[in-house]
């Protein structure tokens, strides 16, 4: 393995390492910022992790014929350190910039949304109750004037007959009378029919 070749294996190491801390730095800052995404962040961590573990592979077969070496860690341990101190902040600064421009976004989309879809259909649904209410109302209406012109109609009809159907009609005087005398004989046949059984 020709200098040029370990030269080049350290280089993409350290970069590797900075990059790998500024992708957790980057997509943890956002995760965090969403509660919705906090859920997922077991599942982001697996992906990273297995994406960085392919990356590294790769760039040392690469690089020195993917032999793995301790000096990969220890450099790649080099490379987090590097970017920590000098460009974690400016990461993690962009990371809640992006988060407070989905924010953002979202505030804006959900307001257009509302503005757009559930304004309207509050409108339509208030118009319905007030149409509703208004066509009950036009129904009672209209039942009570029906029922008063059925009445009228039926006094109408039944107005020669209305002086046999009145509760003081000379008929439902001889029917009452009628049924005290019927009730009045079945009880002395009652009370006869005991006496003659003893």
């Amino acid at each position: 393995m020709n200098a040029g070749q370990n030269v080049a294996y350290v280089l993409w190491m350290l970069a590797s390492g900075a990059a790998m801390g500024a992708v957790f730095d980057w997509y943890n800052t956002i995760s965090g910022g969403f509660r919705w995404l906090r859920r997922l962040r077991p599942l982001c961590d697996l992906a990273f992790w297995i994406a960085a573990a392919v990356g590294v592979y790769l760039l040392t077969f690469r690089t020195i014929g993917g032999e793995f070496r301790i000096w990969t860690l220890v450099l790649l341990a080099v490379g987090y350190g590097l970017y920590r101190l000098t460009l974690r902040r400016r990461v993690v600064r962009g990371a809640f910039a992006v988060v407070a421009v989905i924010r953002f976004i979202v505030r804006v989309v959900r307001r257009a949304l509302e503005i757009a879809v559930v304004w309207p259909l509050r409108l339509a649904a208030r118009l319905m109750v007030a149409v509703a209410a208004a066509l009950y109302r036009v129904g009672v209406m209209m039942e009570n004037a029906a029922c008063r012109i059925v009445a009228i109609a039926f006094a109408v009809v039944t107005f020669p007959v209305r002086r046999y159907i009145r509760r003081d009609a000379g008929w439902r005087k001889k029917l009452a009378a009628w049924q005290e005398d019927f009730w009045q004989r079945a009880s002395n046949w009652l009370i006869q029919s005991r006496g003659s059984a003893r």
